[in-house]
């Protein structure tokens, strides 16, 4: 038995998945499974999630423009 595992965000009904294209006329179950969230481990760094922010910029400028605009009112 041949199986391939595929995990992708299902955006809308229409799925394209060129990877099972060597499955095309044969007869074969298909089971959808929803991954469980990751449980949080009582004993990760508290500060994790912080440090994992490192580098993005996380900041709207026109957002923070208005505000600033808004605070000279």
């Amino acid at each position: 038995m041949s199986a391939v595992r595929i995990t992708r965000k299902i955006e809308s009904e229409t799925l394209h998945l060129p990877e099972i294209k060597d499955f095309i006329g044969q007869t074969v179950e298909i089971t959808i499974c929803a991954e469980e969230p990751a449980q949080p481990d009582a004993r990760a760094n508290p500060y994790d999630a912080f440090f994992a922010l490192a580098g993005e910029d996380l900041v709207d400028p026109e957002a923070y423009k208005r505000l600033r605009e808004a605070s000279m009112i």
